[in-house]
């Protein structure tokens, strides 16, 4: 999920980002990612892929990934639950993309936009534009055999998951999975990259993100809402992390987001 695609595990939604960057995360809906224009690079179980513009790139469920934009992007994201594609899920089962990372024709392109970035499409046209990418991409790469993730980091990701919109610490987390503080602490910065206070940071503001920028919640229930106490933490952390304020941010938006 991005985390917030624990709210649509039946659904299919997309939305628009700028700029998107997004720390290591898993989940169990595919992620497929658009480049409007500029590049992006996507991190999936530990290896790196390269967006540029036009460029499309799918990430399958529970991947553990990241996603960095080192100058800018806009991007077009879809999100949709293995049930609308069981066909192609059996398919993949215990395997991973040799390469994700692939190409549309024309056509292809126009009616793909249409079906699964629009409000407007039924059901039907929409499985059928994800059959249709789907078979585009597999002549385009090969299936391998999935490299298993450390199951640590996988029950660390997905307590967070799970839990980021709640009070939670890394005391808490490690008594839960049954470790150490100091170890988990090790073991986080070492293969998450960041501090624990840092991930859940930018878990939570980019949650308040897609909040601003999909819903007319209030800030302040916003800022409840994806786990702060009080708006002026959430402030301090919103200005932090993406360098504006939430009402900047969602003014910003308004002419980006595809209803």
């Amino acid at each position: 999920m991005l985390i917030y695609e624990a709210q649509h595990f039946d659904l299919i939604t997309n939305f628009q980002t700028t700029n998107l960057n997004f720390p290591s995360h898993l989940h169990r809906c595919y992620e497929l990612i658009f480049v409007i224009d500029g590049e992006m690079e996507v991190i999936i179980s530990q290896r790196s892929f390269h967006l540029k513009t036009g460029q499309f790139l799918l990430i399958l469920p529970f991947e553990i990934h990241s996603l960095i934009t080192k100058s800018q992007s806009q991007t077009k994201i879809c999100i949709f639950s293995p049930d609308y594609v069981p066909t192609f899920q059996r398919m993949i089962e215990k395997s991973s993309l040799a390469n994700p990372v692939f190409n549309l024709s024309s056509e292809a392109r126009t009616l793909i936009s249409k079906a699964l970035f629009s409000v407007n499409s039924n059901l039907l046209e929409q499985k059928a534009s994800l059959y249709l990418l789907l078979s585009e991409l597999m002549e385009q790469t090969t299936l391998i055999k999935a490299k298993k993730e450390p199951d640590l980091l996988h029950s660390i990701l997905s307590y967070i998951q799970e839990h980021f919109t709640e009070s939670i610490s890394l005391n808490g987390m490690a008594r839960k999975l049954g470790y150490s503080y100091n170890y988990l602490s090790k073991y986080f910065n070492a293969h998450v990259k960041t501090s624990f206070v840092d991930f859940l940071n930018e878990t939570r503001i980019n949650y308040a993100c897609y909040l601003l920028s999909t819903t007319e919640k209030t800030i302040s229930d916003i800022a409840f809402l994806c786990g702060y106490e009080n708006i002026r933490s959430f402030n301090r952390n919103f200005v932090k992390i993406k360098l504006c304020t939430p009402k900047e941010y969602r003014e910003k938006q308004t002419s980006l987001f595809i209803e």
